[in-house]
């Protein structure tokens, strides 16, 4: 290998190093040093003794701009208050440290205890993410290059059905489909749009195939020849296998 090319490979790895180390995610000034988080509202809201109010729709989803608060906030006290070298936040060892998280998040918000579970389910993935962060930008390119690039190729490989929503799409979408409609989308609905373009065309024929079954099982579904019971719905006959424990295809993570 040439010294110009070497030289040029070193470049792309600093700048991309430097690209992912300031990433909005860690907040990090021109020093490396982590700067004061700013969630202005947030803090002048705390400052007065109030809390913001945040509303539910009847799916326990937070809606509107409060909703996005909240969200943000959960991510804030996950990095500040959740240790990046305990990995399964079912760790006995975190108990205490979720109830810091809890009683900062209702210090904060108009947050009801009945939805202290999905806010904690909620912490626990922005820690998540943030330890993949932290990877990426100070631990990959120390590892063996071959085996960094393959890995996300074979998660891919296991992703049979990705989506073009981003944070918090479905949540999104169900408020928008319901302020348009008056009503919520069914579960297959939502799981179709988020599977389309925006010009409505499908990311990938196999959708186009799914969507002919699920209009076959919604017209058994009227003529009552089909009838949906729990997970046992229109969309789990039309993907032919069952729900993964834990969690529920075409929900948004809030949903009770």
């Amino acid at each position: 290998m040439s010294q110009d090319h070497e030289e040029e490979c070193s470049t792309q790895t600093q700048v991309g190093k430097q690209r992912r180390t300031n990433s909005p995610r860690f907040n990090l000034d021109e020093d490396g040093k982590r700067r004061a988080t700013l969630m202005t509202r947030v803090h002048q809201v705390r400052t007065r003794g109030q809390r913001i109010e945040v509303s539910f729709d009847v799916k326990g989803q937070p809606l509107g701009k409060a909703g996005d608060e909240l969200q943000s906030w959960i991510g804030v006290l996950a990095q500040e208050h959740i240790p990046i070298w305990i990995s399964d936040f079912r760790s006995a060892d975190l108990a205490p440290r979720k109830e810091i998280v809890w009683m900062e998040v209702v210090t904060s918000f108009t947050v009801d205890v009945s939805f202290k579970k999905q806010v904690l389910k909620s912490c626990g993935e922005s820690a998540k993410g943030f330890r993949y962060d932290l990877y990426q930008a100070f631990v990959r390119d120390h590892i063996d290059e071959e085996n960094v690039w393959q890995r996300p190729q074979k998660v891919r490989k296991k992703s049979k059905y990705g989506s073009t929503g981003g944070r918090d799409g479905y949540r999104k979408r169900d408020q928008a489909h319901f302020e348009k409609t008056g009503k919520y989308a069914k579960r297959h609905e939502r799981w179709l749009d988020m599977r389309v373009k925006p010009d409505r065309q499908f990311k990938k024929d196999e959708f186009k195939n799914i969507a002919e079954t699920i209009e076959d099982f919604t017209r058994q579904e009227t003529q009552g020849s089909f009838e949906s019971v729990g997970t046992e719905d229109i969309l789990t006959k039309a993907l032919g296998n069952a729900e993964h424990s834990g969690r529920i295809r075409g929900q948004s993570k809030f949903v009770k």
